[in-house]
């Protein structure tokens, strides 16, 4: 017990960041890939070019210039699945958001 432990001053470190310099984010995504953002808005997109072309299928059938209606009513469940599709991402968006709100920091 007659042993002495010294302990060495500690120097602060120099700082590898200015923290009165604002730092700028870096984009962790390749520039290839595209935005969750942008791929939102090619499937909006997408789901209301399918509701316009059932649109214009469902009036060229009732003009009489389709006689098969089965291209209506294919057209009309290409527009439908696709809604409900978006309908679900944008569920799971909302509950995600819902979620992190929650979340104690």
């Amino acid at each position: 017990m007659g042993q002495e432990f010294k302990i060495p001053e500690l120097s602060p470190r120099p700082l590898a960041i200015d923290p009165t310099q604002p730092r700028r984010a870096v984009p962790s995504a390749p520039a290839n890939v595209p935005s969750f953002k942008d791929v939102l808005a090619e499937s909006i997109t997408e789901v209301q070019r399918l509701q316009n072309e059932a649109d214009t299928t469902i009036k060229q059938l009732v003009a009489g210039e389709i006689k098969d209606v089965t291209e209506a009513m294919v057209a009309v469940e290409r527009a439908d699945v696709s809604f409900q599709t978006m309908m679900a991402v944008r569920n799971k968006v909302v509950s995600a958001y819902e979620e992190i709100m929650r979340m104690q920091v």
